[in-house]
């Protein structure tokens, strides 16, 4: 059992629980800020390729505002617009995935670290008189 005063009589501040470990959460902020110069990168690509296919199809008359079906169709049919839509919802997905296990990881570690004792939601007393069902309030 351990005591929470050292040998000294100091009080000693309990180790925090084992965690992930810190290479772990190190890659994953790697790969967090990787992933946003490359969404960074393909959305700046993607408005250049997209601001000259709007040049080159309003030179023709083809405009969102003159001719909405003949620019969505046009649209649809050019496969470097495609592409790089495709390279930017690739690098969007990457960062909601490295930012969703990061935010977990740092959610996790705030409910281990929390301090007190933790009583289970059965052995706790209902005030009712009914089981709990882990009602607010």
């Amino acid at each position: 059992m351990p005591f929470p005063d050292g040998a000294d009589g100091q009080r000693r501040a309990t180790p925090p629980p084992a965690g992930v470990p810190p290479m772990y959460v190190r890659y994953l902020r790697d790969r967090l800020l990787e992933a946003e110069a490359g969404l960074t990168a393909m959305s700046e690509r993607y408005e250049r390729t997209k601001a000259g296919f709007d040049r080159r199809y309003a030179r023709r008359g083809i405009t969102p505002d003159t001719d909405i079906v003949g620019y969505v169709n046009a649209k649809a049919l050019n496969p470097e617009l495609k592409f790089w839509y495709a390279k930017v919802e690739h690098f969007q997905r990457e960062l909601a995935a490295y930012g969703a296990a990061l935010t977990g990881l740092a959610a996790a570690d705030r409910l281990l670290a929390a301090e007190g004792p933790r009583i289970p939601a059965d052995r706790q007393r209902s005030r009712t008189g009914r089981p709990n069902l882990n009602r607010v309030g």
